[in-house]
């Protein structure tokens, strides 16, 4: 490992930023990767070259190591270099915000945007090169020898936070691909580039991205006979070609697929000073092995001038009128065409296996991993609903009467596809039960091939998958599940229940890894908590109907995919039906906490959810907590109180509509009218005290922090929640100590009931009654001052008996509202807001 003069690396760094064909310059190419790169090199000579890599890494997004793959590709597609560059060293996080991949991060930037306010740092200043000058560069080199002619491919896949300055020796042109959706683009670089269309392709799909103020760029695309296809700036950052849809697909259709076969797009792009992302995807007909999954597309090569483009053809190849991107789907091709059926019935079952093998395989385009005619997310689309090469694979590596030669062929395709997925951690981190499958794909490549270093990704995947490694609210969280959206969903949660053990899911259609991977009990370890966790959370009624008692979901509003089939089981029975007491911190993970008792099983949560602005990105909040109530269960009689959401992705639960929710939560108006909800709350003080969970924290929005506690007695449960000033208060109001700021105008302790009962066609009753246990008659929209709420759902049900009498009155969606703070001449302060209230179940 060498290192280069500072002032050196200045200097080449300013060439860098202002050279008018960066592309082609011996002293290299900076490129950002978002999150990966192709370089397509032309070597119409054969010659000898040397490959420099100079690599910076921001350390700004990751919170821990964070490596990057180098392959180099000759004419044959074989590896001549492939090697996993390690980390730097520093692993400790430097930007705290939870986020996933680009549209995670493009839409915080524009959620301060529309605030009126401002990131803390412009997006495109890491790209000014007396500032990435100042980063550490590590720099590795690689001499690749010629005696092919052809193209030569570079493949780089690591994270946003990493910088490659690469440099070819001679100076052979070549043009590059982002993958699996962006290429990155600083300074001029780029402003004209020619595209090559592939055989066959029948539209094209643009997005580009310009976070930065001002926006000064304008991008266009051009067809070849003149047609303009693109020409906009990136409006508020953002902007995508979501037209006319082809088939699935979405973006700009050509007159006619074909039509512009083997003829050049250009593309150009306006000068300014912010930084930008493209993505332009090359769209074929979904027919045939291209019907897979959502479509396919490949990835555009941008190149320097006419002549290259037309050399490097997109990455393409042509073999029988058909298209391909790699050498090895080639061959594949020619070894099925040369070995033709014969009459043996299990010869001609093979054959159907290898035939979709193949056709999956297929789909691998510039980037080492499928095509996808939009944005691309590879947990979903390698390997999970489309290319099935890893499990086949796996399989068939394993049986005796499958060919060496084509066993090669399997190997080159799976050490191709592998080392990529094993990368795949940008937007494919969020959604939980499709990222979930990468180590699952991984195993079986990694098995496939024996090749040790896809078995130490393998590993290293599994372990940061595990551990949160790949950031926080990613992986398996602390109680054990699969996190969506940052956070937790009951329902996409619980398939990886499906997924592994290949039950109730119409995607999966083979077998799971719990059979496969035998005396690997890492697989059934994580199902063992899964179930576990699931035995918790589940709601239903006596004769098994499902409720979704999931306030917490930060996507769906849903039970588990198949109920509780997935997994229940003699070991793992739902805990609301009569069995012993417990008082539990569920699995460990300090988010639920569960007690169950002769009559009452209550679940409760007091953990992570959704970061504040995803919830800015959807129809209202997604995900609630602050110690809410998720469920209290007469065992044996069913769910009395429940805390069910509206609708999925925010639908129904926008903090203005707080009056028809159906959740546990104390909920009013701040001091100048905005929503206050308390269960917008991930509490930063969480414990369990012998029979008694208590929990605080900020509530999001409000000024406010909420605290929460629930003693579980033999027969009842003590419940007591109460606001206090934010903890912010004071610094928030440095120079204005007597304005209101934590102070509510109205406030309810609102609970939420089931209100029909158990056979759906009687209404549950709801009592009141004073200090005296008289009682007050039925309630209503109008408050009555009153003691005990009785709900009753025929023959069973929970007294709430408050500590003193309150107003008491019915919310407009199955809940008892209980007033704590009422309009007056003045709001009530945060600290004068609080309750006591024992729930008396009963009925068991």
């Amino acid at each position: 490992m060498s290192y280069r003069n500072l002032r050196v690396l200045i200097v080449a760094c300013a060439v860098l930023a202002f050279a008018v064909n960066i592309q082609a310059l011996t002293n290299g190419a900076t490129y950002r990767l978002y999150d990966g790169i192709t370089i397509y090199v032309d070597n119409p000579r054969g010659e000898d070259f040397n490959v420099s890599l100079e690599l910076r890494d921001l350390n700004l997004f990751a919170g821990g190591p964070r490596e990057v793959l180098c392959k180099i590709y000759d004419p044959d597609g074989f590896p001549v270099v492939r090697e996993i560059i390690p980390d730097d060293g520093c692993i400790t996080p430097l930007f705290p915000e939870r986020s996933g991949g680009w549209d995670h991060e493009l839409q915080y930037y524009a959620s301060l945007y529309v605030k009126g306010t401002a990131p803390s740092l412009r997006w495109s200043a890491w790209s000014d090169p007396a500032r990435l000058g100042q980063l550490t560069a590590r720099t590795f080199k690689y001499a690749v020898a010629g005696g092919k002619a052809g193209v030569y491919r570079i493949v780089l896949a690591g994270t946003p936070d990493h910088y490659v300055t690469l440099a070819l020796n001679p100076a052979l042109v070549h043009g590059v691909s982002g993958h699996p959706n962006w290429l990155h683009g600083h300074g001029p670089e780029r402003q004209k580039s020619y595209i090559y269309v592939p055989p066959g392709a029948s539209g094209v799909f643009v997005a580009v991205i310009e976070p930065d103020l001002p926006r000064a760029r304008r991008f266009k695309l051009t067809a070849p006979d003149g047609r303009t296809l693109f020409d906009s700036p990136a409006i508020g950052g953002y902007t995508a070609t979501y037209g006319k849809f082809i088939g699935n697909d979405v973006g700009i259709p050509f007159a006619q697929p074909g039509i512009y076969d083997g003829k050049l797009l250009t593309w150009e792009v306006s000068a300014g000073a912010g930084d930008y992302l493209v993505k332009l995807s090359l769209q074929q007909p979904r027919e045939g092995v291209f019907a897979d999954y959502l479509g396919m597309s490949s990835q555009a090569v941008f190149t320097p001038d006419e002549r290259t483009a037309l050399a490097l053809k997109g990455g393409t190849l042509l073999a029988d009128g058909q298209l391909f991107w790699h050498p090895f789907q080639v061959r594949f091709h020619q070894w099925l065409k040369l070995n033709a059926l014969d009459a043996d019935e299990n010869q001609k079952a093979l054959r159907g296996k290898l035939q979709a093998l193949y056709n999956s395989f297929r789909l691998l385009e510039t980037g080492d991993g499928p095509g996808c005619p939009t944005f691309a997310n590879w947990a979903y689309s390698f390997g999970y609903y489309g290319c099935r090469i890893w499990r086949s694979s796996y399989l068939l590596m394993q049986r005796a009467d499958l060919p060496p030669d084509v066993k090669a062929i399997i190997r080159e395709g799976l050490l191709l596809a592998g080392d990529r997925l094993s990368f795949a951690v940008g937007t494919e981190r969020v959604n939980g039960n499709a990222f979930a499958q990468i180590p699952v794909q991984l195993w079986y490549g990694s098995r496939a091939t024996g090749d040790k270093l896809q078995q130490e990704r393998f590993e290293t995947f599994w372990q940061r998958w595990t551990s949160e490694g790949w950031g926080r609210g990613v992986g398996l969280s602390s109680s054990g599940d699969a996190q969506e959206f940052l956070a937790h969903d009951c329902h996409y949660g619980s398939y990886l229940l499906d997924n592994w053990k290949a039950t109730n899911n119409t995607w999966v259609r083979e077998g799971g890894i719990l059979g496969d991977a035998g005396a690997d009990q890492r697989f059934q370890q994580i199902i063992n908590r899964y179930c576990e966790l699931y035995s918790h959370l589940y709601c239903r009624e006596t004769d098994g109907r499902p409720i979704a008692a999931n306030p917490w979901s930060s996507r769906t509003h849903q039970w588990p995919h198949a109920q509780s089939s997935n997994w229940e089981s003699e070991k793992h029975r739902w805990k609301g039906e009569p069995g012993p007491d417990f008082t539990v911190d569920v699995n460990g993970g300090h988010e639920w906490f569960a007690a169950r008792r002769k009559n009452y099983y209550l679940l409760t949560f007091h953990g992570r959810l959704t970061p504040e602005w995803t919830s800015r990105t959807f129809e209202g909040q997604i995900g609630f907590g602050g110690g809410i109530i998720c469920q209290l269960t007469v065992p044996g009689r069913g769910p009395v109180l429940a805390s069910t959401l509206e609708g999925s992705y925010g639908k129904g639960m926008h903090p203005s509509n707080w009056r028809n929710f159906h959740i546990h939560a104390l909920v009013g108006e701040t001091w100048d009218g905005r929503p206050l909800i308390a269960a917008i709350s991930e509490p930063d003080e969480v414990k369990l005290e012998g029979a008694t969970v208590s929990s605080a924290g900020e509530v999001r929005n409000a000024h406010v922090r909420v605290k929460r506690s629930y003693t579980f007695n033999a027969a009842s449960i003590d419940c007591a929640v109460s606001l206090a000033a934010s903890d912010y208060a004071r610094v928030m109001s440095i120079w204005a100590h007597e304005r209101n700021w934590s102070e509510a105008r109205l406030a309810y302790e609102m609970i939420p009931y089931l209100a029909k009962d158990p056979a759906g066609k009687k209404a549950t009753i709801v009592t009141l009654f004073d200090a005296a246990a008289k009682e007050l008659g039925a309630a209503t929209t109008t408050p009555v001052m009153a003691k005990t709420i009785h709900i009753d759902r025929g023959g069973f049900g929970v007294d709430i008996v408050l500590a003193e009498p309150r107003f008491c009155l019915l919310g407009a969606n199955a809940t008892v509202l209980i007033q704590l703070a009422a309009p007056g001449a003045e709001p009530t302060p945060a600290d004068k807001i609080s309750l006591s209230y024992r729930l008396a179940p009963f009925g068991g």
